[in-house]
This record gives C-alpha cells, sequence and structure tokens, in this order.
C-alpha cells in the first residue's frame, strides 16, 4: 500500500502540531518533575539512582508519542471534528459507474470497491474493478460546507494480467461525499493511454457505516 500526503484545504496542519507541542510540554514538565520528587525522595532515603533516568523524559519524546497516537485514533474523534477539520472517509464503499467513449460514443456501465484507508497525514484510495485497479498518487480534500466534502485526487490505473482491452494510464477523479458521509457522487477522467470519462455513485458498505 502506497502511502502518500494529502491536502486539506482551509486546514493548517501547523495550528494541529502547535496544539500537541503545547500538550506535550506541559506533560514532559509534569512528569519531569513528579521524576525528580521521587528520585529526590529515594536519594534522601539512601538510594544512589543516576540522573540519566531523567533524560528520556523530554518534550521532543513525548510530543513524538502524541503525535503518532494523534495521527492513528484521535483525530477520528467526533468531539473534535470543530478542532481538527478533517473528515474521516476512510472505509469500505461499493462503485456504480458509467464510462464514456468519447471517440465511439459508447456508454459501459462497470462495478467496483473504493478503499479509502486515512491517517491524519496520509492517505490512500483503491479501486478495484474487474478489469482493472488503481491506486492515488496525490489527493485533496475541500470542505464545501452544506454540500458536503470533496475528496479530488489522481491515480495510476494498472490492468489486471491477461486483460487486452486497457492498457497502463493515468486519471483523475473529483467526488463529493454527503455531510453525514454515507454516500457520494463523483466522476473521473483517463488519459495517457486510455481515453474516457465518466460518473460514479459510491455508498458506504453496510459493514462500514460509521455513527
Amino acid at each position: 500500500m502506497a502511502w502518500h500526503e494529502y491536502s486539506v484545504v482551509g486546514h493548517s496542519r501547523a495550528k494541529i502540531g502547535m496544539y500537541i507541542s503545547f500538550v506535550s510540554g506541559a506533560i514532559a514538565g509534569g512528569v519531569a518533575t513528579a521524576v525528580g520528587l521521587v528520585l529526590t525522595s529515594l536519594q534522601r532515603s539512601g538510594f544512589s539512582i543516576p540522573e540519566i533516568v531523567l533524560w528520556p523524559i523530554t518534550g521532543g519524546v513525548i510530543f513524538g508519542l502524541l503525535f503518532v497516537i494523534f495521527d492513528k485514533f484521535i483525530w477520528k474523534s467526533a468531539r473534535l471534528k470543530s478542532i481538527v477539520g478533517v473528515p474521516d472517509i476512510s472505509g469500505d464503499w461499493s462503485v456504480r459507474a458509467l464510462s464514456f467513449n468519447p471517440s465511439t460514443g459508447d456508454k459501459t456501465p462497470w462495478t467496483g470497491k473504493l478503499v479509502i484507508t486515512q491517517c491524519y497525514e496520509k492517505i490512500t484510495v483503491h479501486l478495484s474493478a474487474s478489469e482493472s485497479q488503481s491506486k492515488s498518487v496525490s489527493a485533496a480534500i475541500v470542505d464545501e460546507g452544506s454540500a458536503g466534502y470533496r475528496l479530488i485526487y489522481s491515480y495510476k490505473n494498472q490492468p489486471r494480467p491477461g486483460d487486452t482491452d486497457m492498457q497502463s494510464h493515468l486519471g483523475h477523479c473529483d467526488i463529493l461525499f454527503e455531510r453525514t458521509l454515507g454516500a457520494a457522487e463523483g466522476q473521473y477522467f483517463t488519459g495517457l493511454g486510455r481515453y474516457r470519462h465518466g460518473t460514479m455513485t459510491i455508498t458506504r458498505k453496510a459493514t462500514d457505516v460509521r455513527n
């Protein structure tokens, strides 16, 4: 799975980093103070404990641990949604689509599975269909207010082994998710190997419905 960074229009990751830095500094200071008091008490009781024990307890270490936890889990919390401002679109989605061939005018329906794996900093969008599969190479999310959340991403498509009707190609997809993140509508176009465009209807699978 090829993870890559994604941008969130209107969202400042630097501000989130500042909040985490402030919390980690406060925690590090509190922990260092508490451990220092314990060590002082033990030393007064006759125990000889080297001060090297305090070295690992730094703001940088605490920040690193907090950011990893935030990046993987905390950012998805519904209670922090207004502060974080990044929608959780991860999960398994069913796709119904219609492909248009501009050269012949043919319209071809197809179905597929969209799997979005997302953390706070990185994302990967994987679409699999009967003839091919694609993976995102870049992405951005835009908050469209009451209209929902827009995911815009570029991808590389690879035909399945044995398929002689399709070549490897690049594409671009624009998907607008409902505010409830239960369904979405989108469109795509391809080039550099396969010139097509089409529409997509996307629904979150029942086993992956979010509250």
